[in-house]
């Protein structure tokens, strides 16, 4: 399935339903427009519409169609708004697919268009390692839905740089333990098998192959082997999902 497949589609997943409840929650009293970067098909954006003045922003036009609140086409590294247009800039489900430059860019972009708060979902301690795939037709191993970055609550703080967290919400489903390294690595290069699971539909990232068909799962013998471990490794589980609500710090005035 295609990206531009499930777009208008995404509304009544159970975590979408979860993000809107605890964004709104989430966001301060005194906020009335809002600028909602890689707001896909507005899934989130649509739902907070009304209650606020909200804009998506998103670079596919395909998406952009099922966004019912005004909407622009542009990139999260370049928004094409002066600075402080709005009152709270949000991003959701984006940055976590970014790499290095692009990520820098679009928080720059994201604190730059905002005149005081930004509220940022992205998941959270994700064992990327686990979620590895290969392209059987080029060999590229990626993360099954494009995820470069993983982040905790302090990572994502201090990637904020001038803003200051008012508000920090870990939720929504709850994730296995990581997997030991020594075992993805034999899984992976021995046994060459990788992550799938049902409702899946990767695209390879290099040479956009979307037949994964032929690509080996884990063993479940070895899925067993792990459920035994984590009940004898003294690890916490945690929800997937953080979101991060900060406000610039005031500027100080020395004399």
């Amino acid at each position: 399935m295609e990206m531009a497949e499930i777009w208008g589609k995404l509304k009544d997943a159970p975590d979408i339903r979860e993000k809107v409840r605890v964004f709104a929650e989430m966001i301060p009293e005194q906020v009335e427009t809002i600028v909602d970067v890689g707001c896909g098909d507005g899934a989130i954006t649509n739902a907070l519409d009304g209650r606020w003045s909200v804009t998506g922003v998103d670079s596919s036009r395909t998406a952009l169609q099922h966004v019912t609140a005004e909407a622009v086409l542009a990139d999260a590294r370049e928004l094409p708004f002066a600075d402080a247009s709005f009152d709270l800039a949000m991003s959701s489900q984006m940055l976590e697919h970014l790499d290095d430059a692009a990520y820098a860019a679009a928080l720059t972009e994201l604190r730059r268009v905002t005149r005081e708060h930004v509220l940022i979902s992205v998941p959270y301690q994700e064992d990327l390692d686990m979620r590895m795939i290969r392209c059987p037709r080029c060999g590229l191993r990626q993360h099954v839905w494009g995820h470069l970055r993983r982040f905790t609550p302090e990572s994502l703080v201090g990637d904020l740089a001038d803003f200051e967290p008012t508000e920090i919400r870990v939720f929504g489903d709850v994730q296995d333990p990581p997997w030991p390294k020594a075992m993805l690595w034999v899984m992976q290069n021995i046994f060459k098998s990788w992550y799938v699971t049902q409702g899946q539909h990767p695209q390879c990232a290099r040479c956009g192959n979307t037949d994964f068909s032929g690509m080996r799962r884990f063993p479940r013998s070895f899925d067993l082997v792990k459920k035994s471990l984590d009940r004898f490794r003294s690890r916490r589980r945690y929800p997937y999902w953080l979101a991060v609500l900060a406000r610039r710090r005031p500027v100080s005035h020395t004399a």
